[in-house]
Protein backbone atom coordinates (compact mmCIF):
# COMPACT_ATOMS: atom_id res chain seq x y z
CA UNK A 1 0.00 0.00 0.00
CA UNK A 2 1.14 3.54 -0.74
CA UNK A 3 0.34 6.10 1.92
CA UNK A 4 -0.65 9.69 1.13
CA UNK A 5 2.93 10.96 1.41
CA UNK A 6 4.18 8.20 -0.88
CA UNK A 7 1.42 8.86 -3.39
CA UNK A 8 2.23 12.59 -3.39
CA UNK A 9 5.92 11.83 -3.97
CA UNK A 10 5.06 9.46 -6.82
CA UNK A 11 2.79 12.04 -8.47
CA UNK A 12 5.50 14.70 -8.20
CA UNK A 13 8.08 12.41 -9.78
CA UNK A 14 5.75 11.50 -12.64
CA UNK A 15 4.82 15.14 -13.17
CA UNK A 16 8.50 16.14 -13.33
CA UNK A 17 9.18 13.40 -15.88
CA UNK A 18 6.16 14.42 -17.93
CA UNK A 19 7.31 18.02 -18.38
CA UNK A 20 11.08 17.28 -18.15
CA UNK A 21 11.34 19.38 -15.03
CA UNK A 22 14.09 18.75 -12.46
CA UNK A 23 14.47 20.20 -8.97
CA UNK A 24 17.67 20.93 -7.02
CA UNK A 25 18.75 22.36 -3.67
CA UNK A 26 22.16 23.73 -2.81
CA UNK A 27 23.15 23.97 0.87
CA UNK A 28 25.59 26.86 0.60
CA UNK A 29 27.14 26.43 4.06
CA UNK A 30 27.80 22.71 3.65
CA UNK A 31 28.34 23.01 -0.14
CA UNK A 32 26.02 20.04 -0.72
CA UNK A 33 23.96 19.87 -3.90
CA UNK A 34 20.90 17.62 -4.11
CA UNK A 35 19.14 16.71 -7.36
CA UNK A 36 15.78 15.11 -8.11
CA UNK A 37 15.80 11.90 -10.16
CA UNK A 38 14.44 13.75 -13.21
CA UNK A 39 17.35 16.20 -13.16
CA UNK A 40 19.77 13.29 -13.45
CA UNK A 41 17.84 12.09 -16.50
CA UNK A 42 17.83 15.59 -18.02
CA UNK A 43 21.63 15.57 -17.77
CA UNK A 44 21.73 12.17 -19.44
CA UNK A 45 22.78 9.97 -16.52
CA UNK A 46 20.98 7.52 -14.25
CA UNK A 47 19.83 8.75 -10.81
CA UNK A 48 22.72 8.46 -8.37
CA UNK A 49 25.24 7.64 -11.11
CA UNK A 50 27.32 10.75 -10.33
CA UNK A 51 27.71 13.00 -7.32
CA UNK A 52 25.85 16.29 -7.94
CA UNK A 53 28.43 18.96 -7.23
CA UNK A 54 28.77 22.48 -8.59
CA UNK A 55 31.94 21.50 -10.49
CA UNK A 56 30.15 18.52 -12.03
CA UNK A 57 27.33 20.80 -13.12
CA UNK A 58 29.73 23.27 -14.75
CA UNK A 59 31.49 20.42 -16.59
CA UNK A 60 28.18 19.52 -18.25
CA UNK A 61 27.41 23.09 -19.29
CA UNK A 62 28.31 24.10 -22.84
CA UNK A 63 31.67 25.97 -22.68
CA UNK A 64 30.12 29.09 -24.24
CA UNK A 65 27.43 29.22 -21.51
CA UNK A 66 29.49 28.58 -18.36
CA UNK A 67 30.12 32.23 -17.54
CA UNK A 68 26.40 32.93 -18.02
CA UNK A 69 25.48 30.18 -15.55
CA UNK A 70 27.99 31.35 -12.94
CA UNK A 71 26.67 34.91 -13.22
CA UNK A 72 23.10 33.65 -12.82
CA UNK A 73 23.95 31.72 -9.63
CA UNK A 74 25.78 34.71 -8.19
CA UNK A 75 22.77 36.92 -8.84
CA UNK A 76 20.46 34.35 -7.25
CA UNK A 77 22.55 34.47 -4.05
CA UNK A 78 22.59 38.25 -3.94
CA UNK A 79 18.89 38.78 -3.12
CA UNK A 80 15.68 36.87 -2.45
CA UNK A 81 14.16 37.45 -5.87
CA UNK A 82 13.63 34.81 -8.53
CA UNK A 83 16.27 34.61 -11.26
CA UNK A 84 16.11 32.83 -14.61
CA UNK A 85 18.65 31.68 -17.16
CA UNK A 86 18.67 29.79 -20.44
CA UNK A 87 21.73 27.66 -21.11
CA UNK A 88 22.94 24.59 -22.95
CA UNK A 89 24.31 21.36 -21.59
CA UNK A 90 26.28 18.66 -23.36
CA UNK A 91 25.28 15.17 -22.25
CA UNK A 92 27.90 12.40 -21.94
CA UNK A 93 26.62 11.11 -25.31
CA UNK A 94 27.52 14.46 -26.90
CA UNK A 95 23.88 15.50 -27.37
CA UNK A 96 23.22 19.21 -26.80
CA UNK A 97 20.09 20.15 -24.80
CA UNK A 98 18.71 23.58 -23.89
CA UNK A 99 17.58 24.17 -20.31
CA UNK A 100 15.55 26.91 -18.66
CA UNK A 101 16.72 27.44 -15.09
CA UNK A 102 15.03 29.26 -12.21
CA UNK A 103 16.59 29.85 -8.77
CA UNK A 104 15.85 31.68 -5.54
CA UNK A 105 17.86 32.03 -2.32
CA UNK A 106 16.48 31.48 1.18
CA UNK A 107 18.16 33.39 4.02
CA UNK A 108 18.65 32.89 7.74
CA UNK A 109 17.57 35.33 10.45
CA UNK A 110 20.69 37.42 9.79
CA UNK A 111 19.91 37.78 6.09
CA UNK A 112 22.72 35.46 5.03
CA UNK A 113 21.92 33.21 2.03
CA UNK A 114 21.45 29.68 3.40
CA UNK A 115 20.08 27.68 0.49
CA UNK A 116 19.65 28.07 -3.25
CA UNK A 117 16.55 26.27 -4.47
CA UNK A 118 16.02 25.90 -8.17
CA UNK A 119 14.50 24.09 -11.11
CA UNK A 120 15.76 23.19 -14.57
CA UNK A 121 13.41 22.36 -17.42
CA UNK A 122 14.48 20.78 -20.71
CA UNK A 123 13.05 23.16 -23.35
CA UNK A 124 15.01 21.83 -26.34
CA UNK A 125 11.99 20.82 -28.41
CA UNK A 126 10.01 23.99 -27.68
CA UNK A 127 13.11 26.09 -28.37
CA UNK A 128 13.58 24.31 -31.67
CA UNK A 129 9.92 24.85 -32.55
CA UNK A 130 10.20 28.59 -31.82
CA UNK A 131 13.39 28.79 -33.90
CA UNK A 132 11.76 26.92 -36.77
CA UNK A 133 8.73 29.20 -36.63
CA UNK A 134 11.00 32.24 -36.61
CA UNK A 135 12.93 30.79 -39.55
CA UNK A 136 9.67 30.05 -41.36
CA UNK A 137 8.41 33.58 -40.70
CA UNK A 138 11.69 35.00 -41.99
CA UNK A 139 11.44 32.82 -45.10
CA UNK A 140 7.88 34.03 -45.71
CA UNK A 141 9.14 37.62 -45.55
CA UNK A 142 12.07 36.83 -47.86
CA UNK A 143 9.70 34.91 -50.12
CA UNK A 144 7.29 37.82 -50.38
CA UNK A 145 10.17 40.12 -51.28
CA UNK A 146 11.66 37.61 -53.73
CA UNK A 147 8.31 37.04 -55.41
CA UNK A 148 7.76 40.76 -55.85
CA UNK A 149 11.28 41.31 -57.17
CA UNK A 150 10.97 38.34 -59.53
CA UNK A 151 7.65 39.64 -60.85
CA UNK A 152 9.10 43.10 -61.47
CA UNK A 153 12.11 41.60 -63.27
CA UNK A 154 10.08 39.12 -65.32
CA UNK A 155 7.80 41.71 -66.91
CA UNK A 156 10.53 43.88 -68.50
CA UNK A 157 12.52 40.72 -69.23
CA UNK A 158 9.54 39.42 -71.21
CA UNK A 159 9.54 42.67 -73.20
CA UNK A 160 13.24 42.31 -74.01
CA UNK A 161 12.79 38.66 -74.94
CA UNK A 162 9.87 39.34 -77.27
CA UNK A 163 11.62 42.20 -79.03
CA UNK A 164 14.85 40.22 -79.40
CA UNK A 165 12.80 37.45 -80.96
CA UNK A 166 11.45 39.96 -83.47
CA UNK A 167 14.98 41.16 -84.23
CA UNK A 168 16.13 37.59 -84.72
CA UNK A 169 13.32 37.00 -87.23
CA UNK A 170 14.24 40.08 -89.23
CA UNK A 171 18.03 40.14 -88.70
CA UNK A 172 19.44 36.68 -88.05
CA UNK A 173 22.75 37.51 -86.33
CA UNK A 174 24.98 36.30 -83.51
CA UNK A 175 24.59 39.44 -81.41
CA UNK A 176 20.84 38.90 -81.12
CA UNK A 177 21.34 35.23 -80.29
CA UNK A 178 23.84 36.14 -77.55
CA UNK A 179 21.39 38.65 -76.13
CA UNK A 180 18.66 35.99 -76.02
CA UNK A 181 21.03 33.62 -74.23
CA UNK A 182 21.68 36.37 -71.69
CA UNK A 183 17.93 36.70 -71.17
CA UNK A 184 17.71 32.95 -70.57
CA UNK A 185 20.44 33.18 -67.92
CA UNK A 186 18.62 35.97 -66.11
CA UNK A 187 15.42 33.94 -66.32
CA UNK A 188 17.13 31.00 -64.60
CA UNK A 189 18.26 33.27 -61.75
CA UNK A 190 14.75 34.69 -61.38
CA UNK A 191 13.29 31.19 -61.23
CA UNK A 192 15.72 30.50 -58.40
CA UNK A 193 14.34 33.55 -56.60
CA UNK A 194 10.89 32.07 -56.99
CA UNK A 195 11.95 29.15 -54.78
CA UNK A 196 11.56 31.58 -51.89
CA UNK A 197 8.12 32.80 -52.87
CA UNK A 198 6.08 29.64 -53.26
CA UNK A 199 3.21 29.47 -50.76
CA UNK A 200 2.39 25.79 -51.41
CA UNK A 201 5.23 24.39 -49.30
CA UNK A 202 3.33 21.17 -48.52
CA UNK A 203 2.08 20.38 -52.02
CA UNK A 204 3.94 17.51 -53.71
CA UNK A 205 4.45 17.17 -57.45
CA UNK A 206 6.65 15.05 -59.70
CA UNK A 207 10.10 16.66 -59.78
CA UNK A 208 13.08 16.47 -62.09
CA UNK A 209 15.96 16.68 -59.59
CA UNK A 210 18.29 18.24 -62.15
CA UNK A 211 15.89 21.15 -62.67
CA UNK A 212 15.74 21.81 -58.91
CA UNK A 213 19.52 21.51 -58.61
CA UNK A 214 20.07 24.00 -61.43
CA UNK A 215 17.80 26.52 -59.70
CA UNK A 216 19.74 26.03 -56.45
CA UNK A 217 23.06 26.42 -58.30
CA UNK A 218 21.84 29.68 -59.81
CA UNK A 219 21.13 30.99 -56.31
CA UNK A 220 24.50 29.96 -54.86
CA UNK A 221 26.91 30.61 -57.73
CA UNK A 222 28.31 33.73 -56.10
CA UNK A 223 29.03 31.84 -52.86
CA UNK A 224 30.76 29.02 -54.71
CA UNK A 225 32.82 30.64 -57.45
CA UNK A 226 35.22 32.45 -55.09
CA UNK A 227 35.99 29.26 -53.20
CA UNK A 228 35.85 26.28 -55.56
CA UNK A 229 35.18 24.93 -59.01
CA UNK A 230 31.69 23.50 -59.42
CA UNK A 231 31.68 20.11 -61.13
CA UNK A 232 28.52 18.25 -62.14
CA UNK A 233 28.36 14.49 -62.63
CA UNK A 234 24.74 14.05 -63.63
CA UNK A 235 23.43 10.54 -64.07
CA UNK A 236 19.83 9.47 -64.65
CA UNK A 237 18.00 9.58 -61.30
CA UNK A 238 14.29 8.75 -61.34
CA UNK A 239 11.64 11.42 -61.06
CA UNK A 240 10.64 11.92 -57.40
CA UNK A 241 7.59 13.19 -55.54
CA UNK A 242 8.56 16.41 -53.80
CA UNK A 243 8.07 20.11 -53.37
CA UNK A 244 10.31 22.29 -55.51
CA UNK A 245 10.54 25.09 -52.94
CA UNK A 246 11.36 22.88 -49.94
CA UNK A 247 13.79 20.61 -51.78
CA UNK A 248 15.37 23.68 -53.37
CA UNK A 249 15.93 25.13 -49.88
CA UNK A 250 17.68 21.91 -48.84
CA UNK A 251 19.98 21.94 -51.90
CA UNK A 252 20.77 25.64 -51.41
CA UNK A 253 21.66 25.04 -47.77
CA UNK A 254 23.93 22.10 -48.58
CA UNK A 255 25.70 24.01 -51.36
CA UNK A 256 26.26 27.04 -49.13
CA UNK A 257 27.58 24.78 -46.36
CA UNK A 258 29.96 23.16 -48.85
CA UNK A 259 31.22 26.58 -49.93
CA UNK A 260 31.66 27.78 -46.35
CA UNK A 261 33.77 24.73 -45.55
CA UNK A 262 36.39 26.05 -48.00
CA UNK A 263 38.47 29.20 -47.38
CA UNK A 264 37.76 32.14 -49.68
CA UNK A 265 40.20 32.74 -52.50
CA UNK A 266 41.30 29.16 -53.29
CA UNK A 267 38.91 28.38 -56.13
CA UNK A 268 41.65 26.87 -58.31
CA UNK A 269 42.60 24.35 -55.58
CA UNK A 270 39.17 23.22 -54.43
CA UNK A 271 36.12 21.54 -55.84
CA UNK A 272 32.45 21.22 -55.04
CA UNK A 273 30.88 18.33 -56.92
CA UNK A 274 27.25 17.40 -57.48
CA UNK A 275 26.68 13.77 -58.41
CA UNK A 276 23.31 12.25 -59.26
CA UNK A 277 22.22 8.74 -60.05
CA UNK A 278 20.21 5.74 -58.91
CA UNK A 279 21.07 3.31 -56.12
CA UNK A 280 20.59 -0.47 -56.10
CA UNK A 281 17.06 -0.09 -54.70
CA UNK A 282 16.02 2.24 -57.53
CA UNK A 283 16.03 5.37 -55.36
CA UNK A 284 17.27 8.73 -56.59
CA UNK A 285 20.68 9.77 -55.22
CA UNK A 286 22.13 13.28 -54.97
CA UNK A 287 25.60 13.74 -53.46
CA UNK A 288 27.09 17.15 -52.73
CA UNK A 289 30.78 16.89 -51.90
CA UNK A 290 33.49 19.41 -51.11
CA UNK A 291 37.26 19.45 -50.58
CA UNK A 292 36.94 21.58 -47.47
CA UNK A 293 38.06 21.22 -43.86
CA UNK A 294 36.03 18.11 -43.11
CA UNK A 295 34.04 17.17 -40.00
CA UNK A 296 35.31 15.18 -37.04
CA UNK A 297 33.82 11.77 -36.28
CA UNK A 298 32.35 13.08 -33.02
CA UNK A 299 30.65 16.00 -34.79
CA UNK A 300 29.30 13.77 -37.58
CA UNK A 301 27.17 11.88 -35.07
CA UNK A 302 25.49 15.15 -34.04
CA UNK A 303 25.60 17.15 -37.26
CA UNK A 304 21.82 16.98 -37.81
CA UNK A 305 20.91 17.76 -34.19
CA UNK A 306 19.07 21.07 -33.66
CA UNK A 307 21.36 23.89 -32.47
CA UNK A 308 24.55 21.91 -33.12
CA UNK A 309 27.06 23.81 -35.25
CA UNK A 310 30.76 23.61 -36.01
CA UNK A 311 30.80 27.25 -37.12
CA UNK A 312 32.25 30.03 -34.94
CA UNK A 313 30.01 31.78 -32.45
CA UNK A 314 27.59 34.10 -34.22
CA UNK A 315 28.10 32.46 -37.63
CA UNK A 316 25.34 29.86 -37.49
CA UNK A 317 22.15 28.93 -35.68
CA UNK A 318 22.71 25.17 -35.80
CA UNK A 319 19.34 24.74 -37.52
CA UNK A 320 20.32 24.61 -41.22
CA UNK A 321 21.27 20.93 -41.43
CA UNK A 322 18.52 19.98 -38.99
CA UNK A 323 15.97 21.63 -41.29
CA UNK A 324 17.52 19.93 -44.36
CA UNK A 325 17.28 16.60 -42.58
CA UNK A 326 13.64 17.28 -41.74
CA UNK A 327 12.81 18.21 -45.35
CA UNK A 328 14.39 15.05 -46.76
CA UNK A 329 12.78 12.81 -44.13
CA UNK A 330 9.37 14.38 -44.80
CA UNK A 331 9.72 13.20 -48.42
CA UNK A 332 10.45 9.64 -47.29
CA UNK A 333 14.17 9.96 -47.97
CA UNK A 334 17.42 9.92 -46.03
CA UNK A 335 20.21 12.46 -45.57
CA UNK A 336 23.61 11.19 -44.45
CA UNK A 337 27.18 12.43 -44.24
CA UNK A 338 30.65 11.00 -44.49
CA UNK A 339 33.70 13.14 -43.90
CA UNK A 340 37.38 13.15 -43.04
CA UNK A 341 39.28 15.98 -41.43
CA UNK A 342 41.42 17.77 -44.01
CA UNK A 343 39.84 15.93 -46.97
CA UNK A 344 36.30 17.25 -47.14
CA UNK A 345 32.74 16.01 -46.77
CA UNK A 346 30.03 14.28 -48.78
CA UNK A 347 26.34 14.82 -48.02
CA UNK A 348 24.19 12.13 -49.60
CA UNK A 349 20.45 12.47 -50.21
CA UNK A 350 18.39 9.47 -51.26
CA UNK A 351 14.74 9.83 -52.27
CA UNK A 352 12.19 7.21 -53.31
CA UNK A 353 10.99 7.27 -56.93
CA UNK A 354 7.70 8.98 -57.71
CA UNK A 355 4.45 7.12 -57.20
CA UNK A 356 2.15 9.98 -58.21
CA UNK A 357 0.50 9.84 -61.66
CA UNK A 358 2.52 11.38 -64.49
CA UNK A 359 1.51 14.78 -65.85
CA UNK A 360 -0.72 15.14 -68.85
CA UNK A 361 0.76 13.85 -72.09
CA UNK A 362 2.84 16.10 -74.30
CA UNK A 363 1.10 18.56 -76.58
CA UNK A 364 0.26 17.38 -80.11
CA UNK A 365 2.44 18.44 -83.04
CA UNK A 366 2.10 22.03 -84.17
CA UNK A 367 -0.44 22.41 -87.00
CA UNK A 368 0.22 24.57 -90.06
CA UNK A 369 -0.51 28.26 -89.41
CA UNK A 370 -4.02 29.55 -90.06
CA UNK A 371 -5.02 33.14 -89.63
CA UNK A 372 -7.22 33.70 -86.60
CA UNK A 373 -8.27 36.34 -84.10
CA UNK A 374 -6.16 36.98 -80.99
CA UNK A 375 -7.07 39.11 -77.97
CA UNK A 376 -4.09 40.14 -75.82
CA UNK A 377 -5.03 41.22 -72.29
CA UNK A 378 -2.03 42.59 -70.38
CA UNK A 379 -1.51 45.71 -68.28
CA UNK A 380 2.14 45.99 -69.38
CA UNK A 381 1.98 48.23 -72.45
CA UNK A 382 5.50 47.41 -73.63
CA UNK A 383 4.95 43.67 -73.43
CA UNK A 384 1.53 43.70 -75.08
CA UNK A 385 2.96 45.91 -77.84
CA UNK A 386 5.81 43.46 -78.44
CA UNK A 387 3.35 40.56 -78.62
CA UNK A 388 1.22 42.50 -81.12
CA UNK A 389 4.22 42.94 -83.41
CA UNK A 390 5.30 39.32 -82.91
CA UNK A 391 1.96 37.71 -83.85
CA UNK A 392 0.37 40.25 -86.20
CA UNK A 393 1.79 38.52 -89.28
CA UNK A 394 -0.42 35.47 -88.66
CA UNK A 395 -3.25 36.76 -86.42
CA UNK A 396 -5.75 39.59 -86.34
CA UNK A 397 -4.53 41.02 -83.04
CA UNK A 398 -6.55 43.12 -80.61
CA UNK A 399 -4.80 44.52 -77.54
CA UNK A 400 -6.45 45.77 -74.35
CA UNK A 401 -4.55 46.75 -71.21
CA UNK A 402 -6.99 45.72 -68.51
CA UNK A 403 -9.36 42.90 -67.67
CA UNK A 404 -12.17 45.46 -67.45
CA UNK A 405 -11.65 46.55 -71.08
CA UNK A 406 -11.61 42.89 -72.17
CA UNK A 407 -14.92 42.30 -70.38
CA UNK A 408 -16.53 45.29 -72.08
CA UNK A 409 -15.60 43.94 -75.53
CA UNK A 410 -16.81 40.43 -74.73
CA UNK A 411 -20.06 41.68 -73.20
CA UNK A 412 -20.59 43.68 -76.41
CA UNK A 413 -20.43 40.43 -78.41
CA UNK A 414 -16.79 40.31 -79.58
CA UNK A 415 -15.43 36.76 -79.81
CA UNK A 416 -11.85 35.53 -80.38
CA UNK A 417 -10.10 32.35 -81.40
CA UNK A 418 -7.49 32.87 -78.67
CA UNK A 419 -7.44 35.03 -75.54
CA UNK A 420 -3.89 35.58 -74.29
CA UNK A 421 -4.42 36.91 -70.77
CA UNK A 422 -2.15 38.07 -67.92
CA UNK A 423 -3.07 36.27 -64.72
CA UNK A 424 -2.37 39.07 -62.23
CA UNK A 425 -3.83 42.47 -63.14
CA UNK A 426 -5.34 45.31 -61.09
CA UNK A 427 -9.13 45.75 -60.97
CA UNK A 428 -10.06 42.59 -62.95
CA UNK A 429 -7.51 39.76 -62.86
CA UNK A 430 -7.24 36.90 -65.31
CA UNK A 431 -8.90 34.64 -62.75
CA UNK A 432 -11.82 37.05 -62.39
CA UNK A 433 -12.09 37.45 -66.16
CA UNK A 434 -12.31 33.67 -66.54
CA UNK A 435 -15.02 33.51 -63.88
CA UNK A 436 -17.11 36.23 -65.55
CA UNK A 437 -16.74 34.58 -68.96
CA UNK A 438 -18.07 31.34 -67.50
CA UNK A 439 -21.28 33.31 -66.97
CA UNK A 440 -21.56 35.40 -70.13
CA UNK A 441 -19.54 33.49 -72.78
CA UNK A 442 -18.51 30.04 -71.44
CA UNK A 443 -17.25 28.90 -74.84
CA UNK A 444 -14.53 31.59 -74.65
CA UNK A 445 -12.99 30.22 -71.44
CA UNK A 446 -11.48 27.23 -73.25
CA UNK A 447 -9.81 29.67 -75.65
CA UNK A 448 -7.85 31.36 -72.85
CA UNK A 449 -4.07 31.01 -72.43
CA UNK A 450 -2.67 32.61 -69.29
CA UNK A 451 0.60 34.49 -68.77
CA UNK A 452 2.15 35.24 -65.39
CA UNK A 453 5.15 37.17 -64.15
CA UNK A 454 5.54 34.59 -61.41
CA UNK A 455 4.01 36.33 -58.38
CA UNK A 456 1.49 33.65 -57.42
CA UNK A 457 -1.15 34.07 -54.77
CA UNK A 458 -2.65 30.92 -53.27
CA UNK A 459 -5.89 31.65 -55.14
CA UNK A 460 -4.11 31.90 -58.47
CA UNK A 461 -2.21 28.65 -57.81
CA UNK A 462 -5.42 26.82 -56.96
CA UNK A 463 -7.05 28.31 -60.03
CA UNK A 464 -4.33 27.10 -62.42
CA UNK A 465 -4.55 23.63 -60.89
CA UNK A 466 -8.33 23.53 -61.29
CA UNK A 467 -8.56 24.51 -64.98
CA UNK A 468 -7.24 22.79 -68.09
CA UNK A 469 -6.01 26.01 -69.71
CA UNK A 470 -2.39 26.33 -70.71
CA UNK A 471 -0.27 28.92 -68.89
CA UNK A 472 3.20 30.33 -69.45
CA UNK A 473 5.57 32.06 -67.07
CA UNK A 474 7.14 35.29 -68.33
CA UNK A 475 9.49 35.57 -70.11
CA UNK A 476 7.94 32.57 -71.84
CA UNK A 477 9.35 30.42 -74.59
CA UNK A 478 7.89 32.28 -77.54
CA UNK A 479 8.16 29.30 -79.89
CA UNK A 480 6.04 27.23 -77.49
CA UNK A 481 3.59 30.12 -77.08
CA UNK A 482 3.24 30.51 -80.85
CA UNK A 483 2.62 26.77 -81.18
CA UNK A 484 -0.07 26.90 -78.48
CA UNK A 485 -1.81 29.83 -80.25
CA UNK A 486 -1.70 27.98 -83.59
CA UNK A 487 -3.22 24.85 -82.01
CA UNK A 488 -6.07 26.89 -80.49
CA UNK A 489 -6.78 28.53 -83.87
CA UNK A 490 -6.62 25.19 -85.69
CA UNK A 491 -9.02 23.60 -83.20
CA UNK A 492 -11.44 26.52 -83.56
CA UNK A 493 -11.32 26.49 -87.35
CA UNK A 494 -11.83 22.72 -87.39
CA UNK A 495 -14.82 22.80 -85.05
Amino acid sequence: MIDDAGRTSLVLREAQALVRFGVWEWDLAADVLTWSDELYRIFGVAPGEVSPTFDALVDWVHPEDRSTLRSYLRRAQSDSGEHTVEYRIVRPSGEVRVLLGRARATRDEHGVPRYLIGTDQDITESKELVARLAFSDRMVSVGTLAGGVAHEINNPLAVISANLELLLQSHDNDLTRDALRGVERIQTIVRGLMLFSRADTDRLTRLDLHRVLELAIGMTTNEIRHRARLVKHYGAPPVVDGNEARLGHAFINLLVNAAEAIPDGYADRNEIAITTGTDAAGWAVVEISDTGAGISAAAQSRIFDPFFTTKPVGKGTGLGLSICHGIVRSLGGELGVRSEIGKGSVFRITLPPATSPPPRSALPPEPPPQRGSLLIVDDDLLFSGALRRLFSNECDVTVVNSGRDALERLRAGDRFDVLLCDLMMPEVSGVELHGELMRIAPEQTSRMIFLTGGAFSRNSQQFLESVKNLWFEKPCNLHELRSAIRRHISEKKGS
